[in-house]
Parts: C-alpha cells; structure tokens; sequence
C-alpha cells in the first residue's frame, strides 16, 4: 500500500541479511500495476471475444433452425397446392379441359418456382457458413444442361421467348455435384428468361476452352446497368428496386450460383452492354480427360406403379393427408391415412403395408420416432418407408435414412418423385 493509502500490484525478492551489526531481510519490490492493468485488459477482451463468438455460434445454430422450420411451414401449404394441382391433372372428366389445363399447368410452375426460391435460401444460408457440402461425381454437363432447357421450355414458350441449346450432342465430363451443378444452370437460365420479353432468344452454349468446360448463357434482354455489374452477385441485389421494379424475387439466384461454381473451383462472369443491350452469363469449370462408362437412362415410371398398392400415409395436416390420400388412391393404390405417429402404430397392427409415407414434424410422436418404432415391429421392419417432409437440410435427409427411412423426399412432393422413390425403395428391400 502507498502512503496514500492505493493499494498497487508488486513483484520481488527478498533477501536474508546476517551481517555484524544487522540481522534481517532486504526486500526488493517492483511495481506492476500498469502491466497488471494491462493484463486484466487484455484478459477482459479475451473473455468478450469469447461470449461474441459463443453468441455469434448460437445464433447460426438459431439462424438455421429458423431457416429450416420456415422452409417446413411454407411448404406445407405448397404441398397441399402443388397435390390438389395434380389432381386435377389427372381427373378425366378435367383433364381435357384447355383451361383447367392451362390453369393446372401455370399452378405447378409457380409451386415449383416458390419452392426453389426457399431451398435456395436455405442453400445460400448454408454456404456463407460453411455448412453446404458438395457430393462430387462424374458429370455429364449436357446431359444436366439437356434436363434445365427441356424443364424451362415451357414457360419460354408462354413468355414468347425463343430458347436454343447449343454443343450439348456429346457428353461433357466433368467432377461435380450434379444437384448443385443442376442448380446453377437452372437459375442462370430462369434469370435470363425472367429478364428477355416477348419475341427475344436465350441461347444456352457448352463448350471447351484452356482445360475447362464453359457454358454461355446469352439473354437478348433488359440487360445489365454498368453501375450495377459489379454488385450482380451480390447477396439480395436487384438491378430495380423499390415498388417499382418489374420483376419479383428476392436477388439470392446469382449470389448462390457465384458460391457453388466457386465451391467448384470454378469462375462465373456476368457481361453486359448496358440497359436493352442484353447479358451474357459464363461460367468456367475445372474439366477433366477420361473415359466414362455409356450414360444410362432411367427408365419411364407410371401410375401402375401403385395399382393395389397398400400405401400407410401418415401426416398430422388434415388437408394435405386428405389431398395426397386421393391422389394416390386416383392411381389405384388402396391408402390408409392417420394423423399422428400413435395412430399409425395402431394401423399396423391391424393391416399389412406394402410402403409407408410419413411426415417428419408431428407433435406427440415425430416421424423419427414414428419410423425406429415401426423397424422393432417384424410385420414392419423391412417394409418400404419413406420420409415426405419440409425440412430439406442436408442434415434432415442424413438424418431421416439414419432412423430408419428408405429414402426422403421434399415438399411440395411430385406424385412422379414419389412413384420413383417408391420403386426404388421397394427395389432395394427386395419386393415386387
């Protein structure tokens, strides 16, 4: 303590002194207070650091979670739409009827569409942290390029919009994800569609060029102001905002497309001429030289896939169990429809299934829960089970198959999608 009474920090030795004359202890003291000051600075910051990193992780982790249960809500509903849609569709005395037609046709576009615009927000969330993981294969870029323009020719056709696939004859090589390869093509091509009017051309084009494999996508559109060319990949950009601008969307297409092909050690460029001038789009991705086995074709699936299907469907959404309950029985599959996990275990009990189709976010009893029951069961332990549900993180699909699903498949659920996955899962547990 000073003699002013401040207490401060000190360091040092002491000695012993047995002299003639003296008999005691030398005592040399340094003081610390500033470096002590210092250190418990330094220690404070450390230990703020720590709790904004700790936060920053929990509100990923929340950030996730709330990105994954509103994926699940909002395509709830699209489900239940998407299901009525294909009703329709399938409905002989509406089927042939030009504007049930049009109208059915316009309904699943738009469902498709809203549906790729939260997976992509999901997707965009993920690989800004990291947590998007590439499953690469061999790839055939035509083959991928084929599928997007045959998909999006409908709607060019209904815009007015000339679309032409070029240089995708032979197959075209590469290491890839094909899901997420699949994706950028099918924002860059729906973007240029988007922004061409009526009476103009998208011209897709693949192509080799200095050991990498480059596609071209060329829009004689609205085209790109040379202010905003350099933020086009930005996160939520729009070349119009404000109530003004023309078209919808939430500007997260390109940012996603720019993180995937970099994901892929690849490039993507975006060139325009100005305003009315159009814009071309290319990306540049790593090819690689090697011989590939002759690609495959999936062969064609059909309705008589479910004839007399026995089909247990459980889902704790009244609508969307009553709206998929009909249209698979429409295809001829015998159904029977529960609300919750306790009821389907009751229905097993009392009847054999050939295939289980299970919601995943119940209350009471979740679809995990539901599907580790059933597999202790003998009547149910190999039967065919798959998961239809919202949640379409990566994680979800892992985990579904882990608890003991077949196989697992977004909403809105495609009755093709379905039929497929049926067969596939069906193949695969060694039934009929």
């Amino acid at each position: 303590m000073r003699k002013d009474g401040r207490r401060i920090y000190c360091s040092g030795v002491m000695t012993a002194i047995d002299t003639e004359g003296f008999r005691g202890y030398a005592k040399i003291a340094r003081d610390l207070t500033d470096r002590k000051s210092t250190e418990s600075r330094q220690a404070n910051r450390l230990e703020l650091e720590r709790r904004v990193r700790a936060r920053a992780v929990s509100a990923n982790r929340q950030k996730d979670e709330f990105f994954a249960v509103l994926s699940h809500e909002l395509k709830n509903p699209l489900n239940l739409i998407h299901v009525k849609a294909e009703m329709l569709t399938r409905a002989p005395e509406l089927r042939e009827i030009p504007l049930v037609r049009d109208a059915t046709d316009v309904i699943l576009r738009s469902v498709v569409g809203q549906a790729k615009i939260i997976d992509d927000l999901l997707d965009l969330s993920r690989a800004r942290t990291g947590k998007l993981a590439l499953h690469v294969s061999s790839v055939d870029v035509s083959a991928i390029l084929r599928t997007v323009v045959d998909a999006s020719a409908s709607d060019a056709a209904a815009s007015g919009v000339a679309i032409v696939l070029s240089g995708a004859d032979n197959r075209v090589q590469i290491q890839a994800d094909p899901f997420r390869l699949e994706q950028v093509f099918w924002n860059i091509i729906r973007n240029a569609l988007k922004f061409t009017p009526v009476g103009g051309r998208v011209d897709v084009t693949v192509f080799h060029e200095d050991g990498f494999v480059c596609v071209q996508v060329k829009d004689t559109g609205q085209g790109i102001a040379p202010d905003f060319l350099p933020r086009v990949f930005d996160m939520f950009s729009q070349g119009h905002t404000g109530p003004a601008r023309e078209h919808g969307g939430l500007g997260i297409g390109l940012s996603l497309v720019n993180q995937l092909v970099e994901m892929h050690g690849g490039q993507i460029q975006a060139k325009s001429d100005g305003v009315g001038q159009g814009a071309t789009f290319s990306v540049r991705l790593p090819e690689i030289a090697s011989s590939f086995p002759a690609e495959h074709t999936r062969p064609e699936v059909d309705g008589s896939t479910l004839k007399d299907l026995r089909i247990l469907l459980v889902d704790d959404s009244a609508d969307a169990l009553d709206a998929l309950r009909a249209l698979l029985e429409m295809e001829g599959a015998i159904v029977r429809a529960e609300l919750s996990g306790k009821a389907a275990l009751a229905a097993v009990a009392e009847t054999r299934f050939d295939v289980i189709l299970s919601d995943i976010g119940m209350p009471g009893m979740s679809g995990y829960e539901l599907i580790a029951e059933l597999r202790q069961l003998p009547q149910t332990a190999t039967t065919a089970a798959i998961a239809l549900t919202g949640f379409g993180r990566e994680k979800d699909v892992v985990e579904a198959l882990q608890a003991g699903f077949d196989a697992h498949i977004g909403k809105p659920v495609s009755l093709a999608a379905l039929i497929a996955a049926i067969e596939r899962s069906r193949s695969v547990r060694g039934d009929s």
